[in-house]
């Protein structure tokens, strides 16, 4: 796939497109080993040495504060990666929602920052080597747990609709997408590490809140009080005071005052139930 085609499939903004075009110029300069970048980018496509290999990538692009030179390469890879998909047989809407990883934080990053920003692309070579896809409302990583098993890891993404038909819609098409392309992970265990599984929610939300719907099909596995990476979803930056959180949305408003009263959010492990997504 070209790359501009890669843009208009992700739906890019026009600011993260002109930001990683730019980036790419920087790159082919001479102080950029094209070399190491080629050798870093191979090793994104294998889930082995996916993290190893954003490192070196990092490392070989040098200064890269905004991400965008990093952008520039992980679209390039993400085009590549395509003709795998299409030899598996992974429809191309699966692989263009999966891939919509980097234009969703671009663009909530240009709303957040007033300009394009990619701060997360240490996460992409899970969808680069094709152990994590994007089913519906949530995304599907295959991993194992803390036995060894085989298990599956959702994750929400944050433009997730978090109502009983898209989740249960979602989990329909993953347990047929798990079980045509991946049969190890077809009857696979389901996990979900994440604030919104947080025990101080329901106290919080109002009732017929759709993240407490999310949350009561998940049996609770573990709780970590002391862990602050909530506020970085729920606040613009969870580094600032407390006390100069904003306030701009009744969650955050709530949440703020439960850290002043000095509680938490936390970060919670459940297991997806059987019977989940089945009522409204």
């Amino acid at each position: 796939m070209q790359l501009q085609e890669f843009w208009d499939r992700i739906g890019m903004c026009p600011q993260g497109r002109s930001a990683a075009e730019a980036a790419e110029r920087e790159i082919a300069e001479p102080r950029t080993d094209p070399a190491a970048v080629r050798a870093a980018c191979e090793m994104l496509f294998d889930a082995g040495t996916g993290e190893e290999g954003f490192k070196a990538l990092q490392n070989a692009l040098g200064e890269d504060a905004d991400g965008m030179k990093t952008l520039a390469c992980l679209a390039r890879c993400a085009a590549a990666v395509h003709g795998a998909y299409a030899r598996r047989g992974i429809a191309d809407d699966i692989y263009a929602a999966t891939m919509r990883f980097l234009s969703r934080f671009t663009a909530e990053n240009l709303q957040k920052y007033g300009r394009p920003r990619l701060l997360n692309g240490w996460w992409f070579w899970r969808q680069l080597s094709m152990r994590e896809f994007r089913l519906g409302a949530l995304e599907y990583e295959m991993t194992h747990d803390e036995t060894g098993r085989r298990c599956l890891s959702l994750h929400i993404p944050s433009d997730a609709r978090l109502t009983q038909a898209e989740l249960a819609a979602s989990l329909q098409r993953a347990k047929a997408f798990f079980a045509e392309f991946y049969p190890p992970y077809a009857e696979a265990e389901m996990l979900c590490s994440s604030w919104l599984l947080s025990p101080a929610l329901p106290a919080l939300l109002p009732q017929g809140s759709r993240i407490l719907y999310f949350q009561s099909n998940f049996e609770v596995l573990r709780h970590d009080p002391n862990a602050d990476a909530a506020l970085e979803w729920i606040f613009p930056d969870k580094n600032t005071p407390i006390a100069d959180l904003p306030e701009t949305t009744s969650l955050q408003k709530k949440v703020k005052a439960l850290l002043l009263a000095g509680g938490s959010v936390g970060w919670t492990l459940g297991r997806l139930k059987e019977d989940a997504f089945r009522a409204g």
